[in-house]
This record gives structure tokens, C-alpha cells and sequence, in this order.
């Protein structure tokens, strides 16, 4: 298992389990979401590096400090709803579906 420490990690590590260390969001950013049957509670989790991903949990995440995650990551892929728009019309985000998690 991989712990991953920075965004720039996730791409090379898609569909492997890892590890990742961070808090809930307190200030929520817009992102993609999916739907995981198993996992129906969804956070945003902000990691050490200033960014913040969607993670998927089969129950409630109470931690006030640090969470160590370990899950397996995916990428959600979406398109952009105006098509009049010149940025390139396919984005995607990295996400975790988690296993387990524990407050630090």
C-alpha cells in the first residue's frame, strides 16, 4: 500500500488501495460526485498540500483533527455542461472510496 502525501501522487496510483492523512472540510469546494452503493456517506477531505478530494464512507466520519484514510482510489470523469465553451469539454477528479479510517 502506497501513502500518498501529495495531490501530485494520485495519478500513478489509480485503482491501487493507499493511504492518505488530512481533515474534513470545513469550507466545501464544488467538485464531481459519484454514487457508490456501498459507501453512500460522502465527504471532502482536505489533505496537507492544500488540496481537497471526495471521499466515499459506509458510515459517518466524526473526527475533529487529522484522519488517517486507507481506500482505493478512483478518477471521475465528467464533461462540461456548456458546449459553446473552447476549454477542453472532459475533466475528471481523483477520489477515495474509503475502507477503513482512523482519528489521529
Amino acid at each position: 500500500m502506497v501513502t500518498i502525501t501529495k495531490y501530485a501522487d494520485f495519478e500513478r496510483n489509480i485503482g491501487e488501495n493507499v493511504k492518505i492523512i488530512g481533515k474534513l472540510a470545513k469550507e466545501i469546494w464544488q467538485h464531481l460526485t459519484t454514487f457508490i452503493d456501498s459507501h453512500p456517506f460522502m465527504n471532502y477531505f482536505d489533505l496537507d498540500d492544500g488540496y481537497q478530494i471526495v471521499v466515499y464512507t459506509k458510515d459517518s466520519m466524526l473526527c475533529k483533527e487529522k484522519i488517517k484514510i486507507i481506500g482505493k482510489l478512483i478518477k471521475v470523469e465528467g464533461k462540461r455542461k456548456n458546449p459553446r465553451s473552447k476549454i477542453n469539454s472532459e475533466y475528471f477528479e481523483y477520489q477515495l472510496i474509503v475502507d477503513s479510517w482512523e482519528c489521529l
